[in-house]
């Protein structure tokens, strides 16, 4: 992990405000988990006319045993497909932003990128690992088709290229915006997406600990889904172009404290109303 110092110095380089930044982050990447559970997977549940059970803030009961076959299967896809929608309706979204308020622009940057991320990446996951939405395992969209390594092997294929895709597509937004000229951009940028990409995962660990059911759901949900789905936050950034120059003027943000209120408000709500998980009787 990186120590808050060097982030701290690093967004002092770039003008970034960090406390703004971090707001920003975490309040991406849970309203992005929200819009996958409970818009994708309890929405469907319930208009399948399945029994929610459990809200947690990393999954959901949904009774699946009074749902047919086909209803688990377009419950398991709802979360996937909720995140591919809403990403790409964020793109749309950020194409029409000012750039006169970087803190939005930036903000519809990531949470289009990291629902695009967690579209993708559920695919690429349950392929390899066989498990998750997508995976063959029960209550999930593929559960007993045979050969399962056949659709394994092309569920793996199909959500590596898809990510690779979403990386190539987040960094010629980011390049729209970003500013600046040579490597310096390079660095500003990484620096972005890297620390949000740690403020996203952090969080999203905290909140997944609070659950009753364990390190499980930290370990196959939380975890899975905000460091493992997003992890080319870390590292794509260096595949921008090193010798371009913009002679924009580099890109920062203002401390935001309108900003840091709504995300910490959504973040107490959220935390304390499904970190613990929210039963229904």
């Amino acid at each position: 992990m990186i120590p808050i110092e060097e982030l701290e110095n690093a967004m002092s380089r770039t003008k970034v405000d960090l406390p703004t930044l971090i707001a920003l982050s975490a309040f991406s990447f849970m309203l992005a988990t929200a819009f996958h559970e409970h818009a994708g997977h309890t929405l469907a549940c319930g208009l399948l006319g399945g029994e929610v059970r459990e809200m947690g803030a990393f999954y959901v009961d949904c009774g699946y045993e009074s749902l047919t076959a086909l209803s688990n299967r377009l419950v398991a896809l709802a979360g996937p497909l909720m995140s591919l929608i809403v990403g790409l309706l964020s793109l749309v979204v950020l194409a029409g932003a000012s750039s006169s308020n970087p803190q939005l622009k930036y903000f519809l940057w990531l949470f289009a990128t990291t629902n695009l991320m967690l579209a993708a990446g559920y695919v690429l996951f349950s392929g390899v690992a066989g498990i998750g939405d997508l995976g063959t395992g029960r209550n999930a969209l593929f559960y007993q088709v045979q050969p399962e390594w056949v659709y394994r092997i092309e569920l793996a294929v199909l959500g590596a290229a898809a990510y690779y895709a979403v990386i190539r597509l987040a960094i010629r937004k980011m390049d729209d915006f970003i500013g600046g000229d040579g490597a310096e951009r390079v660095q500003r940028a990484q620096s972005l997406s890297l620390s949000s990409y740690l403020t996203g995962g952090l969080v999203a660990i905290l909140i997944g600990l609070l659950n009753p059911l364990g390190l499980v759901i930290v370990l196959v949900s939380s975890v899975a889904s905000s460091l493992g789905g997003t992890s080319g936050m870390a590292w794509m950034m260096k595949l921008l172009d090193r010798q371009k120059y913009t002679g924009e003027e580099p890109f920062g943000m203002e401390r935001s404290w309108r900003w840091i209120a709504v995300s910490g408000v959504f973040l107490l709500a959220y935390t304390l109303i499904f970190g613990p998980t929210l039963y229904f009787k």
